[in-house]
């Protein structure tokens, strides 16, 4: 009785056909493995300094940086901006990213990543991010995978959804070249002063007790800089005033854009006490173009 009411409840399932055929068989959907997720070292497995790392000149146009890393090879980027700027990523590789601001603090990492495949986990993760200072800011890429291509696209604006222009790694500058990325750069040099001219006018001023002249070359937000010019200009005057003589060793410019640029200096001060002082000194300028000129917009040590 029992066998013949478990063949009854079968056929009203499944009717009265052969259902061992081929074509009555039942197909279970086939499911994905769980993707096997990795998290990203809290700090890169080597940090990059700043000769270690490409310079480039981020607009809010995208540049897009195409390369391949892996465990042992880790590439990084450095750009100049100032404080409250938005600098945008997106990326849809399978790297680990990390963001460091000028005092060297973390500003940003992205935490987790696909072991065993080269997409990220989210196609297109786009971040961004409200730059807390004024200076150079080094964007470093590894993944602990043997190896990985990625796709890095950045701006200092909104990233819109039109087609990027890319840039390759091997045209992105390096800090040791002096070959701007910007196609305008070779133009503009041609029809304003150069910023290396620049930086040697302004400390030609200091060195002629033209300190409001020096003063004026400073961009409006490094003079209100209440660290350093805590009175303002009579801040700036008392420092500069107290320097009898400044020879300037070595001048040269590591990156370039229409509307930034950067210099290395090393620059010898001699106190009126007699003490010398000696500065290896990166120079931030932006181009002021209501007094077309540039403006030295914030100073570090190298």
């Amino acid at each position: 009785m029992k066998k013949s009411l478990l063949y009854l409840t079968i056929s009203i399932i499944y009717g009265c056909s052969n259902f061992s055929t081929p074509e009555n068989q039942l197909y279970l959907p086939s499911t994905s493995p769980t993707p096997t997720f990795v998290e990203c070292p809290q700090k890169p497995k080597t940090r990059l300094g700043k000769t270690d790392t490409k310079s480039l000149s981020l607009t809010a146009n995208i540049i897009t940086i195409s390369d391949t890393v892996n465990s042992e090879k880790q590439l990084g980027y450095k750009f100049y901006a100032r404080t409250g700027k938005d600098f945008n990523y997106r990326i849809t590789s399978n790297v680990c990213i990390w963001i460091f601001a000028p005092d060297t603090k973390l500003l940003q990492r992205r935490e987790l990543i696909i072991a065993t495949q080269q997409d990220s986990p989210i196609s297109g993760e786009q971040m961004s991010i409200d730059l807390p200072l004024t200076g150079e800011y080094i964007v470093q890429v590894s993944t602990p995978t043997k190896s990985s291509q990625f796709n890095l696209e950045m701006s200092l604006g909104d990233l819109p959804r039109p087609e990027p222009s890319v840039v390759s790694s091997e045209t992105a500058t390096s800090a040791s070249s002096s070959t701007p990325i910007s196609e305008t750069t070779s133009t503009k040099a041609s029809t304003k002063t150069s910023a290396e001219e620049a930086v040697k006018n302004y400390y030609s001023n200091l060195n002629q007790d033209k300190y409001q002249q020096a003063w004026n070359q400073l961009s409006s937000s490094f003079q209100n800089n209440e660290k350093l010019h805590p009175d303002g200009y009579n801040s700036y005057y008392d420092w500069w005033s107290g320097i009898s003589n400044i020879v300037i060793q070595n001048v040269q410019q590591t990156n370039t854009s229409t509307d930034t640029s950067t210099i290395n200096v090393q620059v010898k001060y001699t106190k009126k006490s007699g003490e010398n002082i000696s500065q290896s000194l990166e120079l931030f300028l932006i181009w002021n173009s209501a007094n077309n000129n540039w403006a030295i917009d914030a100073v570090t040590l190298n």
